[in-house]
C-alpha cells in the first residue's frame, strides 16, 4: 500500500510540476508576443510617417525642378534677347 501511495503522490507532484513548467513558459512566450507586438505598432506607425515624409520630399522636388526649368527658360530668352 505505502508503495502505491508514494507512486501516486510521485506522480502528483511530477504533474504539477510539468504544469508549472508549462505555466511559466506559456507566461515567458505571451510576455515576448506582447513586446514584439508593440514593436510592430511602432514600426508600422514609423513606416507611415517615413512615407509620409518621402512624398513630401518628392513634392518638393518636383516644385524645384519646375522653378529651375523656369530659370532656364528665362535665362535662355534674356541670352536670345541681347544677341
Amino acid at each position: 500500500m505505502e508503495t502505491n501511495l508514494v507512486l501516486s503522490l510521485g506522480s502528483i507532484m511530477g504533474i504539477f510540476s510539468l504544469f508549472y513548467a508549462w505555466h511559466k513558459e506559456q507566461k515567458t512566450t505571451s510576455n515576448k508576443i506582447s513586446v514584439l507586438e508593440n514593436k510592430m505598432e511602432n514600426l508600422a506607425s514609423r513606416m507611415a510617417n517615413h512615407d509620409m515624409l518621402i512624398t513630401q520630399i518628392q513634392q518638393t522636388l518636383q516644385q524645384m525642378d519646375l522653378k529651375l526649368t523656369r530659370i532656364d527658360t528665362q535665362l535662355s530668352q534674356l541670352i536670345e534677347d541681347r544677341r
